[in-house]
């Protein structure tokens, strides 16, 4: 079992580097690379994830895949609890809180940014607290997710084409 943290910020600019402050203590703890990710809302409400990359490889953290399937969460306009369709019922069809979805759907704000992070070992009460001592003031939500609601989003995760996940190095010079 694992819990979903969210941490919603006010600017882009504080979400990156809280982002950075958590790849950090995932550093110093020894830990597994778990998955971070920045979903940020521009002006005209265009959503953009942006995945933490190592940089040695320039692949995403943790595999991509969480990164990803967390910034799915805000691409669907819709409201989570109306209708059968969107991506907000298929979360809600495996087993995310709807609660929480309704939640973390309308808590983006234009111009805003969250960051978005599976959490395994380091364990959500270390990660909250990091979060609530770093500059920014952000809104936390969480959910807890169970054995299931994790085997059935690792099968929603493996939909996800590898190019969106994994993409390209990009080299320097020719």
């Amino acid at each position: 079992m694992s819990d979903l943290i969210l941490a919603f910020y006010r600017t882009p600019s504080a979400a990156f580097a809280a982002g950075q402050a958590l790849a950090a203590f995932q550093r110093a703890a020894g830990t597994e690379a778990e998955d971070i990710v920045v979903v940020t809302r521009d002006g005209t409400g265009r959503v953009q994830v942006n995945q933490s990359i190592d940089m040695a490889t320039g692949r995403p953290l943790g595999g991509g895949r969480w990164g990803a399937l967390i910034g799915l969460l805000f691409l669907d306009e819709r409201d989570p609890r109306s209708g059968p369709g969107g991506l907000a019922a298929q979360f809600r069809a495996v087993g995310l809180d709807e609660g929480f979805l309704q939640d973390a759907t309308t808590a983006l704000d234009k111009t805003g940014a969250v960051i978005g992070m599976r959490v395994r070992l380091l364990g959500r009460d270390r990660v909250t607290r990091r979060l609530t001592g770093l500059a920014g003031n952000p809104m936390l939500l969480w959910t807890r997710l169970s054995a299931e609601t994790e085997e059935a989003l690792l099968d929603m995760q493996s939909q996800i084409p590898e190019a969106v996940v994994a993409p390209a190095l990009v080299q320097d010079g020719p």
